[in-house]
């Protein structure tokens, strides 16, 4: 792996070396410092440990190249991570005697994100994206692959200038073994028509297309199971002369989820839908308004043969604490995870933000979110309310600090459910500051 990242790296430098040779080659990167500190995010008990504060770096380098009229390449590596963030210090199996002081991050803890090919067949206007590259529907709601990107191909066509066609055929997981197989595949269809400038209207037609067994070991035909999974997506935005723009988009869900083989279980058909609606009004790019409304539709605990809420993929964060990390109470003293989007869950929200100056900028968001289905019966659907805040210097044209912070009130949703139960409905808040550094 180290000879191939040298390798790669040395091809970065001879690029960057002949860069008037090559004057449609570009060679960046960027480097990304991040403090994190968070209070109370996995219980909301003030009495039980739930502190955590470290230190994250993130590192990319990319290789974008223009090699003719409608033709280009893209490369880009970027630190191992579910964001691309690692934690300083982290032990790499150092087993030397001072193991208080670790090596640093090894080569083998970069990845490839990205590394497609871009290009139109000549005198048509059709082009052509394969290889991997970030899949982003809608405004993210449903599927936004851009962490990591998704193994794909993607056909587009503009026949007249406001309007794109495309077809898209994208590998989620793939089992490329006899036994035991299990693949799962996305196909989209999707359009878009520019009615009027800086205004666009569009859909998508999404199949998740899933078969094989369970993604487990030794798995047997009893733990087979199908999936076909269709989101149709109507999505628009713009922006009108006065002042205000706006987005909407509205997902509908209808399928199998699960189409057991074994006669034994009982087939799950899915019925989730999802709306979201904003508008902006700015005054002269120095103050910006902003209203916001999320809904997601959740599971029946009532129901089994049908799962009724949202399902997505994607990184649509609209909260730090709730939707990040704390997520909502599924039972006797647990919470589940976060980064589950609209899943059962519908927020309202108000946010100002202003540029004071020409290189900083302040902003502040305010959340009220209520679960749309319990967990578990009888369990209350507020969730409660969240504060965000925001504030961003520009200290160089190239380097950038930003300054986060959330501070999440819980609602009746949380509370216990028998004296064992630990979860409380303590505030929880979380901290970060992120120094962003492009070359």
């Amino acid at each position: 792996m180290k000879k191939i990242l040298g390798l790669f790296f040395s091809v970065l430098m001879m690029f960057a070396a002949s860069a008037d040779a090559l004057a449609g080659t570009t060679v960046g990167g960027t480097v990304d410092v991040r403090g994190r500190w968070r209070q109370n995010n996995d219980d909301l008990n003030n009495d039980r440990s739930g502190s955590v504060a470290l230190w994250e770096q993130k590192m990319n380098l990319w290789l974008d190249a223009k090699i003719a009229e409608g033709l280009s390449g893209y490369v880009e590596l970027q630190s191992r991570g579910s964001d691309g963030f690692q934690a300083w210090g982290t032990n790499r199996g150092d087993n030397a005697s001072n193991q208080m002081m670790f090596e640093n991050e090894s080569f083998n803890s970069i990845q490839f994100r990205y590394a497609y090919i871009d290009f139109m067949i000549p005198k048509t206007p059709v082009g052509i994206k394969i290889g991997h590259f970030p899949l982003v529907l809608g405004h993210s709601i449903w599927v936004d692959t851009s962490y990591w990107g998704s193994d794909g191909l993607l056909i587009s066509s503009s026949p007249i200038k406001e309007l794109m066609v495309g077809f898209g055929s994208f590998k989620f997981s793939e089992t490329a073994a006899n036994g035991n197989p299990s693949d799962t595949d996305l196909y989209v269809l999707m359009a878009s028509y520019t009615f009027m400038p800086k205004n666009t209207a569009g859909f998508n037609l999404s199949y998740l297309a899933r078969s094989g067994k369970a993604f487990v070991a030794g798995a047997t035909d009893a733990d087979r199971f199908d999936r076909s999974l269709y989101n149709f997506m109507l999505a628009a935005d713009g922006a009108l002369d006065f002042g205000l723009g706006y987005k909407f988009e509205f997902d509908f869900q209808a399928g199998t989820l699960y189409d057991y083989a074994s006669p034994a279980l009982t087939d799950v058909t899915a019925g989730g839908f999802a709306l979201l609606l904003g508008a902006t009004y700015g005054i002269a790019d120095i103050v910006e308004a902003k209203f916001n409304f999320g809904y997601g539709s959740g599971d029946k605990i009532s129901t089994n043969n049908k799962n009724e809420g949202y399902i997505n993929f994607n990184n649509f964060g609209y909260t730090m604490v709730y939707e990040d990390i704390v997520g909502q109470k599924t039972g006797n003293s647990t919470l589940g995870a976060g980064d589950f989007g609209l899943n059962n869950t519908m927020y309202i929200n108000v946010s100002a933000g202003a540029t004071p100056m020409k290189d900083m900028s302040v902003g502040m968001d305010i959340f009220y979110l209520m679960s749309i289905e319990e967990n578990y019966a009888g369990q209350k659907k507020n969730i409660g309310f969240e504060v965000d805040l925001n504030f961003g210097y520009q200290i160089y044209k190239n380097l950038k600090w930003t300054f986060l912070a959330g501070y999440f009130m819980p609602g009746d949703h949380y509370e216990t459910v028998n004296s064992t139960d630990t979860v409380k409905t303590d505030a929880a808040w979380a901290f970060e500051q992120v120094l962003s550094l492009g070359f």
